[in-house]
């Protein structure tokens, strides 16, 4: 039956998950903020296998390839090391910068607050792990974003505080 396939990390393994965080009341500007967030993770786990092979005859046919370097073709595609076995491969990691600007203005009693917060500075294209079927037209290609991780997005607001 092969159990010793199954095993491997989980769907969820992040070897890597870093978070950094601050802001920053600057002096003499009379209520001027600035503060951001910064996120790395580490890629999700995937397995590498061919949906038309079934290695051990099991009837199952998601049987994990043998290890070694595997490569995508076609538009952003990617080359992975994978380790063998269930969930030997890495997608691509997550880094994503977040900021926020704002001025507070106090006014008979009360403070307002102007602001702007733009999301993924640097822009960058988060993707979930591709496809690991070998028999896919889709595999190793990155095509979907990761939930959330949205291209730079800016927006601005006003609060009023009594």
């Amino acid at each position: 039956m092969n159990l010793d396939q199954n095993e491997g990390p989980t769907d969820f393994d992040r070897p890597h998950n870093l978070v950094l965080s601050g802001s920053w009341a600057v002096p003499h500007t009379g209520g001027l903020t600035v503060a951001a967030v910064a996120r790395y993770l580490s890629g999700d786990p995937f397995t590498i296998f061919n949906a038309n092979i079934d290695a051990d005859r099991n009837g199952i046919a998601a049987d994990p390839l043998a290890a070694g370097t595997y490569s995508g073709s076609g538009l952003n595609a990617i080359t992975v090391t994978d380790k063998g076995g269930r969930n030997g491969a890495r997608g691509p990691d997550f880094y994503q910068i977040d900021t926020r600007l704002g001025y507070r203005i106090p006014v008979r009693g009360m403070r307002v607050e102007l602001f702007g917060e733009i999301f993924n500075l640097t822009d960058r294209a988060n993707f979930v792990s591709p496809s690991g079927n070998q028999n896919s037209t889709a595999f190793l290609r990155l095509t979907t974003l990761r939930s959330g991780a949205v291209p730079r997005t800016m927006q601005f607001g006003s609060r009023i505080s009594f």
